[in-house]
């Protein structure tokens, strides 16, 4: 059973993200993602996000230097108001802006390891 999945420097994008994010909404045993540099983007974040609010499974996800943006994140801070599941973040190098970090820090939860 695939509990890890590391696809990190694939070079996905955006249509690599949304597509491992609609496998994520049915996954019942992924525990840990990394997709670092994988230049998702935006979209790439925000279809990740809308997972993130039914996928009760996954704890750990790694979008390390992914460009990302404000847009990205803040659909990510969203998303972290409603899923309890998550305890391990990594949003550095995505060119986040005061008012992205701070919706993420405001949305975490307190078992959330955020790391921007």
């Amino acid at each position: 059973m695939l509990t890890n999945l590391n696809l990190g420097w694939n070079k996905l994008g955006a249509p690599g993200a949304i597509s491992i994010s609609k496998a994520l909404e049915v996954n019942a045993v992924l525990t840990t993602l990394d997709l670092c540099n994988n230049t998702i983007g935006p979209t790439g974040a925000t279809a990740l996000a809308e997972t993130l609010k039914v996928n009760a499974v996954l704890t750990k996800l790694n979008l390390f230097n992914n460009t990302i943006g404000p847009e990205g994140a803040t659909a990510i801070a969203k998303a972290l108001e409603v899923n309890a599941v998550l305890t391990d973040l990594n949003l550095e190098y995505n060119n986040l802006n005061t008012e992205a970090r701070d919706a993420l820090r405001a949305a975490k939860s307190a078992s959330l390891k955020l790391v921007l």
